[in-house]
């Protein structure tokens, strides 16, 4: 996140926390559909996300005043909905985070106008698809995260309990890997199918 943007964001915090609604209708709006497109990615269940997401605002209008100041928002509100959604896993016990500590991160891959041949095009998202599912799920979210916020290395690596250098490394080796795999194609069929 740029120093502008993080400074204008740390400057909405701060007058939500003063008592300000417009700031908050603020936050809410920038941030709740990169927040459902993220939490999607954590569960199919449409209900548990929505939940989660509506008590992440909850707690964030109700406990305002009494919160720290998030050096990122984007980053925050990330591990916010993240630690909803697992606790809200785990109540439900359909979901045992200790043991592998991963999600079932799911990508969805939406067909797209490009310059490749229809049949081409079909063919090579799909293979790219089947390369991504076999990624195992913190790749995946890694992926995801990389490509679908504005968060740095540092705060992915926070996010994930990587350190950055560890993070910036596997987006390099996976990237690399499908460069190598796909070819020229390889950079119009990542950004074509990424978008979540």
């Amino acid at each position: 996140m740029k120093g502008t943007e993080k400074e204008y964001w740390q400057m909405v915090w701060d007058k939500f926390r003063e008592g300000d609604r417009e700031a908050f209708r603020t936050i809410y709006n920038e941030f709740i559909d990169v927040l459902f497109a993220y939490g999607s990615k954590l569960t199919s269940n449409n209900f548990l996300l929505e939940d989660a997401i509506q008590d992440v605002f909850i707690n964030i209008y109700s406990y305002g005043k009494k919160l720290q100041h998030p050096e990122y928002l984007e980053y925050y509100l990330f591990k916010t909905l993240k630690h909803n959604i697992v606790r809200k896993l785990k109540e439900s016990r359909r979901f045992d985070y200790g043991e592998e500590n991963e999600f079932l991160f799911n990508l969805k891959f939406p067909v797209e106008d490009s310059n490749l041949d229809e049949q081409q095009l079909e063919k090579q998202i799909s293979l790219l698809k089947q390369e991504i599912k076999n990624l195992d799920s913190r790749k995946r979210e890694l992926l995801f995260l990389k490509f679908n916020s504005g968060l740095t290395y540092t705060e992915i690596g926070l996010l994930l309990d990587l350190k950055p250098d560890t993070v910036k490394k596997q987006v390099q080796r996976i990237l690399a890997y499908f460069r190598k795999r796909f070819q020229n194609n390889f950079f119009e069929l990542f950004f074509l199918c990424y978008k979540a």
